[in-house]
């Protein structure tokens, strides 16, 4: 696991020096019409060491430190791995502010906004729902597709994906957006979901929402049958490691675009302002792991994305609640 064993962990209670949060966001700029082989060109040119990342196959107990050699433990980063998409969004938002609401942060893409230029960052998804006619007032599916088709369809399945709200800042980058599924190596079979809506959370905190459609039942099929022992192992992991003292995160993302990678590392510093977290940590990341899962092992619930690199070179999180055994009331 890559550490930094001179650098300790600590819990800042309700401030923190703004500067552990903020920095360079990770999202992947690239190039329209560029295929998956050109995506190898960001990799070979980044700046950053790569000696981190496990190829989701090669996984094995190894990997994990001494003591965490266990098999719940392997099985739930696969499923996480197996949740774990790509995000793809060809456009650039109108809306997107200068500066991260209520600082003097840039905000990633403001000088971008109305272009269409492509951008790769990851995501998780969550249940699928079977959708039919009258599903939220909608009388057809709201997918683009099915927009400017003569006949959409009547039965759909919705994705929910979370992510960074970076990544996707509002329903128009949303409706330019694809999720691309089970990409774990150059042989992976295209299987995308597309977006259409988003439920934007604060900036600020930068996590979001991203709803997408397919008409694929096997894609809805395959999901739901990964999303259960995702919850049941989580819920095993959080009973075990409640009080973990090596603080091991682990990220599953899509460094460059390319096909998704494990890291693992751990937490260093904790905000907590009432029950709501976020962290710094030492796992390996790079552009295009925007809007990962950083997920902490012990955790009481997985939402925290990945949101960039700060001037110190460690990465922060999003913020949600996962402190207490309880959600904050």
């Amino acid at each position: 696991m890559a550490t930094n064993e001179n650098v300790s962990s600590t819990v800042i209670e309700n401030n923190d020096p703004s500067t552990d949060f903020t920095g360079t966001h990770e999202v992947q700029e690239c190039i329209e019409g560029e295929d998956e082989a050109q995506l190898e060109v960001y990799n070979n040119n980044c700046p950053k060491p790569h000696g981190g990342y496990i190829p989701v196959n090669n996984l094995t107990l190894e990997h994990f430190p001494v003591g965490y050699h266990d098999d719940d433990l392997l099985e739930f980063t696969r499923v996480l791995c197996a949740l774990t998409v790509r995000i793809t969004v060809k456009y650039i938002s109108p809306n997107r502010p200068e500066f991260l609401p209520g600082t003097k942060d840039p905000y990633p893409f403001y000088s971008s906004r109305g272009k269409k230029i492509l951008t790769r960052g990851t995501g998780v998804a969550y249940p699928t729902f079977k959708c039919v006619a009258g599903t939220e007032g909608r009388s057809t599916c709201p997918c683009v597709e099915c927009e400017v088709s003569g006949t959409p369809r009547d039965i759909w399945y919705q994705v929910e994906i979370s992510t960074a709200r970076h990544v996707i800042y509002d329903v128009s980058e949303a409706r330019k957006s694809t999720c691309r599924l089970w990409f774990d190596d150059d042989a992976s079979l295209d299987v995308s979901v597309v977006g259409y809506k988003l439920v934007e959370l604060n900036p600020l905190d930068d996590n979001c929402f991203l709803f997408c459609a397919t008409h694929d039942f096997k894609i809805h099929e395959k999901l739901e049958k990964i999303v259960s022992p995702f919850l049941h192992l989580h819920m095993k992991l959080r009973e075990k490691y409640s009080n973990d003292d090596e603080k091991l995160m682990i990220i599953v993302s899509h460094p460059h675009g390319c096909s998704k990678q494990v890291s693992l590392g751990r937490w260093l510093n904790r905000k907590n302002v009432n029950g709501y977290t976020r962290y710094t940590y030492t796992n390996c990341t790079c552009r295009g792991s925007s809007g990962a899962l950083v997920y902490r092992l012990g955790c009481w619930w997985p939402r925290h994305p990945h949101s960039g690199v700060n001037t110190e070179g460690i990465n922060y999180s999003g913020k949600t609640w996962d402190l207490l055994n309880t959600p904050p009331e």
